[in-house]
């Protein structure tokens, strides 16, 4: 149990206690007044008694004439620890002393459960050259001021009885009693410490749980006529289940909580986990005692006129009793009921379990009986909360040692952390306490001041229907949801924002009163994808609202399991509320609502449910299902509960980062990587940015042109050069490229436009991606160079450029200039440097527009050109193919025939960077790799593709070639300049073709046009023959 403040203690200090305190200001060493070592006259002092230095004879352990006064202070202080400086062994601890082999070497160790750390002798460290680390730490004496440094510590490794002991760290000291101390730093690591001393008396567990010494409540007294012994069959754990078991039945025959039983009665152990995620071994009795056992109507205390009677003094203390129910014996002819099934074994309870109808009103009527028998004053419990509260400091001291003293009476524990001694503000059963002042506790209505504002029309409609179910509790509800009601732009403005946080709190007002206990409670429940919600309404007035968002584990979880954690959380949330008290549990899952009611006798096969379950057996309950569209309150909180102002600063983070791309390529970033963001969410941010609104133009809808379209990835390059632009460096131009096909950009920073510097670019390119078919430009000096061409056609790279005073005709580099130069100033404007600072952030922009969604051709750009994902530091992005349940190709094992193109078609149901859950055609549901995956064709692709295995097409008459190219025929006319024609497109632009030795243009066939709209006279296909795209597996 926590103690109070110095300044509370000198009300608690008994007689004893201050002659202890007189004690200590002695000095340990020569007997006087207190004071530091260094000042010690007997520091070099030599004992005439023992002959050991250090000490005067007067104070000496060993003197046989030590005055009964110097004795009795010795004494006292002696016991406290065998942790001294003196160089011999204590030879009345030789029971607490161990041989243990440290990095090889046998040495004698004291057990020391008074040191806080271990230490090992410096003169061992020396002698074996141990590397030692340096230290300053000071030990402490446990009885004086005497302090010691350390001379360093070091690690080392520690063998006892076959346990080993990696890097143990042991701390150097001079002249220890011992080789080795092992403090509580070593003890620690094993549950518990048995030291055998010989004794005749019984064992004594010094920090056991005791029970404690009041009357033996009869726990089964109100038994029905039907009861008789039931066995359940036994269940199977997991091995780390198991372990626990057998590690819990452990401590609690060691703290004689149970027993060995030969009971007719058998129930069955089950692991659950608290509020707080810690493990903890349950009984379920609901299938043996508890369905014989009548309710023990034994009146629990109101929280109403408890917190009202506290709330009239000004000084408070809370204690929580250890394992409460432990505490309290029952009688020996009850025990049997208790029993249960462990680690293949039955055991029964000494104790209140656990569980048991009537475990509550017992330990209440115990607690109660104590403070009434012990005349308590302003002590008040409920269940194992205790308050001790006064007027003031000193009542208050008064009360809490008479309670002291009463609970060292019964043997009553009290667990330390959970613990507040001598405040001035106490949170107590939903409600925060203070000098004449009653709130209800701040958590209790979180939820609701957390709700975030509608945006859309469906999430309005959802909390209009919420406010609306509570509309009796808020006065003049009509007008003022009017507002809100009538709302159609989204964001909301100002005004909708203000109408509706006064809603918020008019609800809020009307849940702050006294809960009336003789009145029935309802708690609602539900569930969502990402979130579960609860509220506690009393006569269809709101009480208390809740709600969570969910785990990224625990939405994992399926929707009837998140609807019955739903019921479990607010349970635990309200259990100040609720326990003791019947009330109506209302779910709109008609599943759980049939696993939860407590007359089904129907067997729970999932596991998870079943602790659940079992978890409110302590509670009253009636089960009511209720449909979805009937349950608005909590619908609306789960719905609703998963926003929060965190996931929005990591989504603008994201946005960012990537040079702050729209909502649409942001979305389908989102999307891929499959992080929790929602479409509002995207759409909320790049909304509400103001570099983009500061730095973005307004666009206008044009009509699009007809482009010739490259068909595949590398086959025709456009080029061009940006600026010149402000730079601290010498590089003020950009030579930006891009594939026509992919949209892959390229960006080099140059310090002019010269025709060489166009070479080396383009060489540095050309040997990391081989060569294209074509290169496009416009009519830039550098680009129709005599050395630009002849280092392209030596290559055999064809080139065109535009015709004059026409930039649509190199429009998609004309796009990328300006898309890049927008996210270059984007990423400037979030970094906050200045524009001559380009440089440092291409990169940044070069990796946001391969990574971002190209909306021309529907995939980013990274993905069509090389065909898999791109890693970034958000994850891995999956193909867009695989972003959407739907069709997609399988690689079978084995191949039918030889005309088997070894896939078949399979339905996509989910899937993340690695594997892929697929739905079979024989309706299996399987997990497979992603590299054994395929998109689905294209409506006439796989014709195309069978036909082309067993023909070689020409340019001519290639049906791939007339399917994807219909209207960007071109017309190729002879001009002076040999291998130069000039390509006429249907929209009416004109730019020159360069065809180098060996180039792919072929000679104007003869044959009349045909009819049906493929290739005829002066029609040239510009896209050189292709092999089929690989769509296998």
């Amino acid at each position: 149990m926590k103690t109070p403040t110095s300044s509370h203690l000198e009300t608690f200090i008994s007689n004893e206690d201050q002659e202890l305190n007189a004690i200590k200001s002695l000095c340990y060493f020569c007997g006087r007044r207190r004071h530091s070592r260094t000042e010690c006259p007997a520091r070099n002092a030599l004992c005439h008694q023992c002959g050991k230095k250090g000490h005067f004879q007067t104070v000496c352990k060993s003197s046989k004439t030590t005055a009964n006064k110097a004795d009795s202070k010795i004494s006292l202080t002696s016991v406290i620890t065998p942790c001294t400086l003196s160089s011999t062994h204590f030879s009345g601890l030789t029971q607490s002393t161990a041989q243990v082999n440290v990095n090889g070497l046998l040495l004698q160790a004291l057990i020391d459960t008074g040191s806080c750390e271990s230490y090992i002798s410096e003169a061992i460290v020396k002698r074996n050259k141990w590397p030692v680390r340096p230290s300053t730490n000071r030990i402490f004496m446990a009885t004086t001021h005497l302090s010691e440094k350390t001379l360093g510590h070091t690690f080392a490794d520690v063998q006892y009885k076959g346990e080993h002991y990696k890097k143990v760290k042991l701390s150097l000291l001079a002249g220890l009693c011992s080789d080795v101390i092992l403090g509580v730093d070593f003890i620690s690591l094993h549950k518990e410490l048995t030291i055998p001393y010989g004794g005749k008396r019984n064992p004594l567990y010094i920090c056991g749980l005791k029970a404690a010494r009041v009357e033996t409540p009869s726990l089964f007294s109100n038994l029905t006529s039907d009861c008789r012994p039931v066995a359940t069959k036994s269940r199977k754990h997991s091995i780390g289940d198991n372990k626990f078991i057998e590690s819990e039945v452990r401590n609690l025959l060691s703290d004689k909580i149970i027993e060995p039983s030969k009971s007719p009665w058998r129930a069955q152990v089950l692991v659950t986990t608290n509020e707080r995620h810690k493990r903890r071994m349950v009984i379920d009795y609901s299938q043996t005692i508890n369905r014989f056992t009548l309710l023990d109507a034994y009146p629990m205390p109101r929280v109403d006129e408890l917190v009202e009677r506290i709330s009239n003094y000004s000084v408070f203390s809370t204690l929580d009793l250890k394992s409460a129910y432990h505490q309290i014996p029952i009688k020996t002819e009850e025990r049997p009921f208790t029993a249960f099934k462990a680690c293949g074994k039955l055991y029964q309870f000494c104790r209140i379990p656990f569980g048991v109808t009537n475990g509550v009103a017992c330990f209440q009527r115990t607690i109660n009986l104590i403070i009434e028998n012990e005349k308590l004053q302003d002590t008040f419990a409920y269940v194992d909360n205790v308050t001790v509260c006064g007027h003031d400091q000193e009542s208050h001291d008064e009360n809490m040692q008479r309670f002291l003293d009463a609970s060292r009476k019964y043997g009553i524990t009290f667990n330390e952390d959970k613990s507040t001694i001598a405040t001035d503000k106490v949170c107590l059963l939903g409600y925060e306490i203070s000098k004449g002042l009653l709130k209800p506790d701040p958590e209790r209505f979180q939820a609701l001041r957390n709700l975030p504002p509608p945006h859309d029309m469906r999430s309005q409609k959802r909390i209009v229907g919420m406010l609306a179910y509570y509309s009796q509790w808020i006065p003049n509800f009509s007008n003022k949801i009017n507002v809100l009601a009538n709302n159609t732009s989204f964001p909301l403005s100002e005004t909708v924002k203000t109408a509706l946080n006064e809603l918020k709190q008019e609800l809020e007002k009307a849940a702050i009163f006294t809960i009336d206990y003789t009145r029935p409670l309802t708690v609602e429940t539900d569930a969502s994808d990402v979130a579960i919600a609860a509220t506690l309404n009393q006569d269809g007035r709101p009480v208390a609202f809740f709600s969570r968002t969910l785990s990224k584990s625990e939405r994992r979880h399926s929707a009837i399991e998140k609807e019955a954690y739903a019921i479990v959380e607010s349970l635990r949330k309200w259990h100040h509320y609720l326990v003791g008290n019947r009330f109506t549990l209302v779910t709109d899952q008609r599943s759980v609502a049939f696993m939860y009611d407590k007359q089904s006798k129907g067997k729970i096969k999932n596991e998870k449910i079943q602790r659940w379950r079992l978890e409110l057996s302590c509670f009253h309950y009636d089960v009511l299902y209720r449909p979805g569209k009937h349950n608005v309150a909590a619908d609306t909180f789960s719905r609703n509960g998963c926003v929060s102002a965190m996931s929005r600063n990591e989504l603008k983070l994201l946005h960012d980062s990537l040079c702050h791309p729209g909502v649409t390529r942001l979305w389908h970033l989102v999307r891929a990587k499959n992080l929790p963001f929602s479409c509002e969410d995207v759409r909320l941010v790049v909304n509400q940015c103001r570099i983009c609104a500061e730095v973005k133009p307004r666009y206008f809808s044009n009509s699009n042109g007809t482009l010739i379209k490259a068909m595949q990835p590398f086959q025709r390059l456009s080029m061009d050069f940006k600026g010149p632009l402000p730079s601290t460096s010498r590089n003020t131009y950009l030579l930006t490229i891009v594939d026509e096909f992919s949209r892959f950009p390229f960006a080099y920073a140059c310090s002019d436009m010269s025709a060489s510097t166009v070479i080396r670019c383009l060489d540095n390119l050309f040997g990391l991606f081989g060569m294209p078919d074509y290169v496009h430009s416009d009519r830039g000096t550098s680009f129709m160079s005599r050395e630009v061409q002849e280092f392209l056609h030596e290559r055999g790279v064809a080139t065109s450029r535009t015709t004059p005073y026409n930039p649509r005709g190199n429009s998609q580099v004309e796009r990328l200039n300006g898309s890049l130069w927008k996210a270059i100033t984007l990423a400037l404007k979030t970094q906050g440097l200045p524009v001559s600072k380009w440089e440092q952030v291409l990169n940044q922009a070069l990796h946001s527009l391969r990574s971002l969604l190209c909306t021309a051709t529907n995939e980013t750009p990274h993905e069509r050109i090389f065909k898999f994902y791109r890693r970034s530091t958000f994850g891995k992005s999956l193909p867009t193919w695989l972003a959407q349940p739907g069709k997609v190709l399988l690689k079978k094992g084995v191949r039918a025939s030889k005309y088997d193109d070894g896939t078949i078609a399979v339905d996509l149901i989910t899937c993340n960077p690695q594997y892929a859950i697929v739905r079979l055609p024989d309706g299996r549901e399987e997990t497979v790799s992603l590299r054994h995956l395929a998109p689905v064709p294209r409506e006439g692709e796989s014709e195309v593709y069978q036909h082309m295995e067993h023909e070689d097409f020409e340019p001519e008459t290639n049906p791939i070639t007339q399917m994807q190219v219909p209207t960007d025929h071109v017309t190729i006319e002879p001009m002076a300049a040999p291998n130069t024609y000039v390509q006429q497109g249907e929209n009416g632009h004109q730019e020159e073709v360069n065809a180098g030795a060996e180039s792919p243009v072929r000679e104007p066939p003869m044959s009349p046009t045909p009819s049906d709209g493929s290739i005829g006279p002066g029609r040239y296909n510009l896209r050189p023959r292709t092999s089929r795209p690989n769509y296998k597996v």
